[in-house]
């Protein structure tokens, strides 16, 4: 397959295949989260494969499914197939049925963007969700959906520190109170992710939402650690040395926002130290890990191919601001990896046909121990296809991967 084609495959695996559908309802739902009584999970994405043991299974599906949309939407915007634009809207549907919509309740307008478990939502998740609707508002050309984003996003804000450059952690729906992580070791954290609360100001005019993100963005200059990346935020305790993949990406690439706002070269260098951080981490054929500690130690089964796809957005941007070859060269790394993660259209299992994997079980004593399937990877990958084909970044030819075992 050529990029476009691998680009639409994982699109059409997220919409025809992991996408919630009468009759198409199997998920695991470990968590147990509270279902809209409306339509229930419909529209949403079944998030997680295992292809060991056949089980879909879901883990912060509102965010995954606010995601899912941008992707969709990247290949409608490609192809004008009306069946990627119905299935972007059923989508966006879904995610709508998960904001609170009781005027007078305290809890009015809060989107449950549910993840780590079902009692808190969880706040940078929630603003994660947002660029969906963005996009499907752009795509419909219906106001409807930015009300809604901007009734989520003025939640969220409600959470917001000024004197800290902060927003508060979590949200207790039941207590109806804003509450920090406790591996937190500060009363929130940056969540300037895809810069959702910039897009807030351009759409309707109020410069809060951007005060908001800048502040944060100031902050995050200051937490920065180590360079490139900011372990003191969770999803863990700071002292475990674990950094998180998608942190550089959530709070590093923002960072270019904030230049292009303010002019201020510090915002610029950090996203060039975010840049160059996944350019210390990446693999040699491409790949990243999970959660490598600060001495670079990793588990040996904990790839996340999501790494390598949002990884080659950031160096786009840099290359087009820049033109430093040494993105290049990493993009190629990343491109030859996303191509081995996806599974043809033709597999036995039409679970994955199309999909990428996320990362591989660990050995269980069986020849074929199997992937888990994560729709992130199939999503940043339409993502990362679409801008280097956009960019012209696509190389002629992207060599397969080698074990590298000579003798």
């Amino acid at each position: 397959m050529d990029a476009e084609q691998r680009l639409l495959a994982a699109a059409r695996w997220l919409t025809d295949t992991a996408r919630i559908v009468p009759g198409r309802e199997d998920v695991h739902d470990p968590r147990d989260y509270p279902v809209p009584n409306a339509g229930g999970y419909l529209g949403a994405v079944r998030n997680e494969y295992d292809t060991k043991t056949g089980i879909w299974s879901l883990n912060g599906p509102v965010w995954h499914t606010g995601q899912a949309i941008r992707a969709t939407l990247i290949a409608w915007r490609r192809t004008q197939d009306p069946a990627l634009l119905e299935a972007a809207i059923a989508m966006g549907e879904y995610v709508a049925r998960t904001i609170v919509n009781t005027p007078g309740d305290p809890n009015h307008g809060l989107l449950l963007a549910y993840e780590g478990d079902n009692v808190t939502v969880n706040n940078q998740t929630a603003l994660e969700t947002l660029p969906g609707l963005f996009d499907l508002a752009d795509a419909t050309g219906d106001a409807r959906w930015l009300d809604l984003a901007r009734q989520a996003g003025d939640f969220v804000l409600q959470g917001f520190l000024p004197g800290e450059g902060l927003i508060v952690d979590h949200y207790h729906v039941a207590e109806a109170r804003f509450v920090p992580d406790p591996d937190n070791p500060y009363p929130g954290r940056i969540m300037l992710d895809d810069a959702a609360l910039v897009t807030l100001t351009e759409r309707t005019g109020e410069p809060r939402y951007r005060d908001a993100f800048l502040a944060m963005a100031e902050r995050g200059l200051r937490e920065e650690d180590p360079a490139g990346t900011w372990i003191v935020f969770p999803p863990w305790r700071g002292d475990t040395g674990r950094q998180h993949i998608r942190c550089s990406w959530w709070w590093g690439r923002p960072m270019l926002t904030a230049f292009d706002l303010t002019g201020d070269r510090r915002f610029f260098d950090a996203a060039v130290r975010a840049g160059r951080w996944y350019l210390d981490n990446q693999n040699l054929d491409g790949g990243f890990y999970y959660a490598p500690l600060r001495d670079g130690r990793h588990g040996s089964f904990a790839l996340a191919t999501s790494g390598s796809a949002v990884a080659a957005i950031l160096w786009a941007d840099l290359h087009a601001r820049t033109g430093d070859p040494v993105y290049i060269e990493a993009i190629g790394r990343s491109l030859r990896f996303l191509a081995a993660a996806q599974f043809s259209t033709q597999d036995d299992d039409p679970n994955v046909r199309g999909a990428l994997w996320e990362t591989l079980n660990v050995p269980d004593g069986t020849t074929r121990p199997g992937h888990r399937v994560r729709d992130i990877a199939s999503i940043f990958a339409v993502r990362a296809y679409d801008r280097l084909l956009t960019d012209g970044l696509i190389p002629d030819e992207v060599a397969p991967l080698d074990n590298a075992m000579l003798w």
